[in-house]
């Protein structure tokens, strides 16, 4: 495999609240939200705390490691909002991958994740999100959606209760997959026709990567924006044998409360 990333505050906010990680195996987008800061510490506290459970859990088998990471970074999260009243309120979005045979998700709130594959872009996550369900419930066109003014309310986040619904996916990835980890602060300034364009336009991730964030910032740059990239190459040993083209889903949607 071979991966970039690249955050930046944008243009409104006067700080970034977006944290990432990246590694060999594990790659995390997390958007924090709350005020004096709270959403910074929310972001980089819940990243700390998955790895931290990740570690001393390797045991575990990856799709139980990943949801069970989740639900202890939530409840670190709601702890220290419990603990300190300049954290109350605060929160994160949470979309973790890790790859061991397969690449296993674990999604809650409104940070994607995207799939490209022989040119096309495919969403793996749901957004929790208002508008989203109003769209599923038919009240609003997708279209509708990107400027509707509750747009950036979302029904889901860690750190907000003391139990949350994680889903999670996993799939079996090909050679030639580039694997996109987004915040919000990218999507909302690009539509998935335009990213798709530009994951075709530049091979090289870091390049790619510059080129996305640069998009979101000339179009007024109003979030924090992150975005984490990674490819599969030809080579790669996928579900323990030769990756090939054409395989999609191992694993089923499914959620759980915790």
């Amino acid at each position: 495999m071979r991966y970039s990333a690249l955050t930046e505050t944008g243009k409104v906010r006067d700080n970034n609240e977006d944290s990432y990680h990246v590694d060999e195996r594990t790659f995390i987008v997390a958007d924090g939200m709350g005020g004096h800061r709270a959403g910074e510490v929310a972001s980089s506290a819940a990243i700390e705390e998955f790895l931290r459970f990740e570690e001393a859990n390797a045991s575990l088998e990856p799709v139980d490691r990943m949801r069970e990471g989740i639900l202890a970074a939530n409840r670190e999260l709601y702890a220290q909002a419990m603990g300190d009243t300049s954290l109350e309120g605060m929160g994160t979005t949470f979309t973790a991958v890790l790859v061991e045979g397969e690449v296993f998700m674990g999604h809650v709130g409104d940070s994607r994740a995207y799939l490209w594959r022989d040119g096309g872009l495919r969403l793996l996550t749901r957004d929790h999100s208002l508008v989203e369900r109003m769209v599923q419930e038919g009240r609003i066109t997708r279209t509708e959606a990107r400027n509707h003014p509750h747009r950036n309310i979302i029904l889901r986040a860690l750190g907000v209760s003391d139990q949350v619904q994680v889903d999670m996916r996993s799939y079996a990835a090909a050679p030639g997959d580039r694997l996109l980890l987004c915040s919000d602060g990218l999507t909302e300034s690009l539509e998935d026709g335009e990213i798709a364009r530009i994951l075709c336009e530049f091979p090289d991730l870091d390049e790619c990567c510059r080129a996305l964030v640069d998009v979101a910032n000339d179009r007024g740059g109003t979030d924090n924006i992150t975005v984490v990239l990674v490819e599969f190459e030809e080579g790669d040993v996928i579900d323990g044998k030769q990756g090939k083209k054409g395989g999609w889903w191992r694993g089923i949607f499914s959620s759980k409360k915790g």
